[in-house]
């Protein structure tokens, strides 16, 4: 499991778990999904979105339809019979979601052993890899990433969290995200093209 940020460097990761564990029993045992869940992770305050005066929202992480959401946990719209708003959400969520994938491609394009299996004792295998991720931040501060560029207001912020939270309450955060990205304040330009 692991969370980056904008510039494609490991905010936190977990390594060590069995490839046949599905993603979300992974994360709510390890000690990083533990904290998102019981709201120990170290997030900033929430902030009012860019631009507006509206309450504040927490900083979110942002993750596929695997997990369960919480108050500082994004997850899509499930995909049956979404409007606009829904849907321009689901897009910049997976726009937002890009940025773990292509850190790990990065990771893994710059350290060939971890594209097969390392014949190393278990305990040295979890060493190999954090060490490469600790590598692969110290060289993202020395070697920039050209890739395709992601306008600035369209960068969903960093993390945060915001107290136990009802189901209703995170489904009502997920709905002032999506509406934020439909607003005028909130929009950007490329969005409509792929919704």
């Amino acid at each position: 499991m692991a969370i980056a940020d904008a510039q494609y460097r490991f905010v936190d990761v977990d390594v060590g778990a069995y490839g046949r564990t599905n993603d979300l029993m992974v994360f709510k045992n390890s000690f990083m999904g533990r904290s998102v869940y019981n709201q120990n992770f170290d997030f900033p305050p929430p902030e009012p979105l860019p631009g507006t005066d509206a309450p504040p929202l927490p900083y979110v992480l942002v993750a596929d339809e695997a997990f369960k959401m919480s108050g500082n946990l994004l997850k899509p719209y499930a995909s049956c019979g979404l409007d606009i708003t829904k849907l321009t959400f689901n897009y910049r969520l997976t726009r937002a979601r890009r940025m773990v994938e292509c850190t790990v491609g990065l990771l893994v394009a710059k350290w060939r052993i971890l594209t097969t299996s390392i014949n190393l004792k278990v305990e040295t295998v979890d060493k190999v890899v954090k060490a490469a991720v600790v590598l692969h931040n110290f060289l993202r501060s020395k070697e920039p990433v050209i890739m395709e560029p992601i306008p600035e207001d369209s960068r969903m912020a960093s993390i945060t969290t915001f107290g136990p939270r009802s189901s209703v309450a995170v489904a009502s955060m997920r709905d002032s995200f999506a509406n934020y990205f439909r607003s005028d304040t909130g929009r950007v330009d490329w969005q409509d093209h792929y919704v």
